[in-house]
């Protein structure tokens, strides 16, 4: 696989041709960037050798939102809105983060009602923004069967999500001291239906998809990054526990009351294609197994407090909050910086897509171009999250 990129003998210079370069993203009118979809507003420009990328350009930004900036023109519970669409599902983990920030700033307590729901709808947004991933990676190699399954258990988690937060997942679910709604309602009697469900669809993907010697030719050796590299580029989540780093801050640094919960942290040993796709699917039965316990918990507390009785009037601060979540890409932070009374003096989001996209070149420079989109799709590049 290895090709020697500082040679004048190369495919394009023996033909006598020069190499070329190809645009892959988005179709918009405002931008040039009108081929394939590559996924979210991220755009590439990768110069070749034949087919092989000899430099790759990422560009991100194309959605607009100015989102730091955007939160710090409004009241505080004002940001929350646009701090949920940072993603879809993933929204959820989004708003954990801000809000556990602004609760650092507040000095708010939380119900433990409100700490086990955030974490069940966290990892309910974990199992359904892994399996659009690994539906969109299915697409990206020619495996319609496969990616179809990949969709229905994307359709399956986010029926369960909206079951478990009363709505849609833009909805609001977090906040301040708390959570807007309990574990009640359907999602009380029948998770255990709907989690035999999910893992039935798990076990054929796993069968028609995982273990497919096509698949497994198809992304071994694709793509490779070290555990040093990246830690050194900022990559985070699953991206980095499948280069060998065990670094997960559900268990490395507690938040809510992951320190509770019983679960396994994935590791990969290669940092290739491959093992970013088998830690992503062992996560999400790692997933399921911490639902069922954040499930068995609420139960048995039963209707009560779901948000502090402070947290109607916030009282914040003058001084800087941070909080820091898992999210399904890697690490979702927030520093919050306070005056004590008005809006935001600063909003600052460290969000993984941002600094998964910038190892993109190290990644994929000496590989095939049909290796772009496999790869960005394993990565997950949100766009929301690249934009500033």
């Amino acid at each position: 696989m290895s090709v020697d990129l500082e040679s004048s003998d190369s495919l394009s210079a023996r033909l006598g041709f020069p190499e070329s370069a190809v645009e892959v993203g988005f179709s918009h009118p405002g931008v040039r960037h009108v081929t394939t979809a590559a996924g979210g507003s991220a755009s590439f420009l990768v110069h070749l050798d034949d087919d092989r990328i000899t430099d790759l350009e990422v560009d991100i930004g194309f959605g607009h939102r100015g989102f730091e900036f955007t939160c710090e023109q409004g009241e505080w519970l004002a940001a929350l809105p646009h701090v949920s669409r940072l993603g879809l599902a993933t929204g959820v983990m989004a708003e954990t983060a801000y809000c556990l920030a602004v609760e650092a700033l507040a000095g708010l307590p939380l119900p433990d009602r409100a700490i086990w729901g955030r974490m069940l709808v966290n990892e309910l947004a974990r199992i359904t923004d892994h399996a659009a991933r690994i539906g969109a990676l299915l697409n990206a190699i020619g495996l319609g069967d496969g990616a179809l399954v990949a969709h229905r258990m994307e359709t399956l988690g986010m029926r369960a999500l909206g079951a478990a937060t009363g709505g849609a997942p833009l909805d609001g679910y977090v906040v301040p001291g708390g959570v807007r709604c309990g574990l009640e309602g359907v999602l009380v009697e029948d998770w255990p239906e709907r989690r035999a469900v999910l893992e039935g669809e798990l076990a054929i993907l796993d069968r028609i998809a995982v273990k497919n010697p096509t698949v497994v030719r198809r992304l071994r050796d694709v793509a490779p990054l070290s555990a040093d590299d990246a830690i050194g580029w900022g990559v985070t989540g699953p991206a980095l526990r499948a280069a060998g780093a065990p670094l997960d801050l559900r268990r490395d640094r507690p938040y809510l009351a992951y320190g509770a919960l019983d679960f396994d942290v994935p590791v990969g040993e290669h940092g290739d294609g491959l093992d970013r796709l088998l830690v992503v699917v062992e996560e999400i039965r790692q997933s399921l197994g911490m639902v069922d316990q954040c499930h068995k918990l609420l139960t048995s507390l039963g209707p009560g407090e779901l948000r502090a009785a402070a947290s109607e009037t916030l009282h914040l601060a003058v001084g800087e909050g941070v909080a820091s979540v898992e999210a399904s890409t890697g690490e979702l932070g927030f520093l919050l910086a306070s005056d004590g009374e008005g809006p935001p003096r600063r909003v600052r989001c460290r969000a993984p897509s941002f600094y998964n996209a910038q190892a993109l070149p190290a990644m994929l420079v000496g590989d095939r171009l049909d290796d772009l989109l496999p790869t960005v799709a394993l990565l997950h590049i949100v766009g929301p999250e690249c934009d500033r």
